[in-house]
């Protein structure tokens, strides 16, 4: 009798469990609007993004895209990565990694994102900007969201822009692999020029973490 019980157990907390990960894989609800923040970690170039912005936070946000929702219900991720500015879908996206979180902006801000949006998709097959300065004709993928709000008739920013740092946090020096990479480019470090990253963006007062980081399952 013990036995059987005991099966019963295991059954009905599976049972549960189950139906606890399908709720949790289904309940969020994607907005047009929302940014989404990855954690990539999976070339040298994202560390090398992360190792320069992570902040006294640590962050490990080393890309963003915003969220665009079609008449079907089809969500896309309007992104700037290596091929130039692309609207890609969501399943893809995650592809590359599903540790992300999630943002909003505030609810002030909202009627600014079907402007930014048209925006950014006019900017569709720009080049990928691996210099990394702003206001040029191709984009990196803070720079693209940062560009879609400014460009949207409204001179209020949503994102600041700072100076930028390639440099190691604790030693001061720059690290080996900005030093290759703009030696290999033929350019300087872009050392102190203006610009903005994920992991900056991610601590804005103007948006709303919404989910937070961790690995999430999408319905």
């Amino acid at each position: 009798m013990t036995f059987f019980r005991t099966i019963i157990l295991v059954l009905t907390i599976l049972h549960f469990s189950s139906c606890d990960n399908l709720q949790k894989k289904t309940q969020f609800e994607f907005r047009k609007g929302d940014l989404i923040f990855q954690d990539l970690n999976s070339d040298s170039i994202s560390d090398a993004i992360e190792s320069v912005t992570g902040g006294e936070k640590k962050l490990n946000f080393s890309h963003v895209g915003m969220v665009d929702i079609d008449s079907k219900g089809k969500i896309y991720v309007l992104e700037a990565i290596s091929k130039g500015v692309s609207l890609t879908q969501l399943d893809s996206f995650l592809l590359r990694s599903n540790k992300v979180a999630i943002a909003r902006l505030n609810t002030r801000l909202n009627s600014r994102i079907d402007a930014a949006m048209i925006y950014g998709k006019s900017l569709l097959n720009f080049p990928y900007d691996n210099i990394y300065v702003i206001g040029d004709s191709s984009y990196y993928c803070s720079e693209l969201i940062y560009e879609m709000f400014v460009n949207t008739g409204d001179s209020t920013e949503v994102f600041q822009l700072n100076p930028m740092t390639f440099k190691d946090n604790e030693s001061g020096e720059y690290l080996p692999f900005w030093v290759e990479y703009y030696k290999n480019l033929g350019v300087e470090i872009q050392e102190g020029k203006p610009g903005l990253n994920p992991n900056g963006m991610f601590q804005s007062k103007n948006i709303e973490i919404v989910l937070p980081y961790g690995i999430h399952q999408f319905n």
